[in-house]
């Protein structure tokens, strides 16, 4: 499937920033933007980099330390930055 490189990127920043993506499951033809999602979250799963989990009809995609080090030197940010997830308040 080709992705545009300007949805990977956003897809990945919004992944990044929050440190989990969730995902309503469509049928087929109503929201292509949740199909391209799924599928380049699947490509992150099958990678390692992210953790999927799958309950009524929802995909929760859950970044790994693995997928941190990979989205940071794809989106050229610097070490001190973490996903929203792993900050303590």
């Amino acid at each position: 499937m080709i992705i545009a490189k300007k949805q990977k990127l956003s897809i990945y920043t919004q992944l990044f920033r929050d440190g989990v993506l969730v995902v309503k499951q469509e049928r087929k033809n109503e929201k292509k933007i949740n199909f391209i999602i799924i599928k380049l979250m699947k490509s992150l799963v099958s990678k390692g980099l992210v953790k999927e989990q799958f309950s009524w009809r929802f995909y929760y995609f859950t970044l790994k330390e693995e997928g941190i080090k990979f989205l940071r030197n794809y989106l050229h940010l610097p070490e001190n930055v973490f996903p929203l997830t792993y900050k303590q308040i």
